[in-house]
């Protein structure tokens, strides 16, 4: 993917530890850059659920966000949406 802006984020102790803890729960080593995009896709995919569930987005809309989504989370984002609707 290309670069299109550089970011850089101050952590707290507390949030760096927070990181940490995650990362130690998964067995291949991760880089608190790579847990930071997990988040967000979390974070994404959540808000996506509610949007649609809410009638804020449209199926084209949700379909849009779910492609920027690693798959997995994409079908959970669907599996979900099955039974909440």
């Amino acid at each position: 993917m290309k670069v299109i802006s550089e970011e850089y984020i101050r952590l707290t102790e507390e949030y760096s530890w927070k990181l940490d803890v995650v990362a130690s729960a998964i067995l291949e080593e991760k880089t608190k850059k790579q847990l930071v995009e997990g988040g967000i896709n979390i974070m994404l995919a959540n808000a996506l659920h509610n949007l649609y569930i809410d009638n804020e987005i449209t199926e084209e809309g949700l379909e849009s966000g779910l492609e920027s989504l690693p798959d997995y989370l994409a079908e959970k984002v669907r599996v979900d949406l099955q039974k909440d609707c």
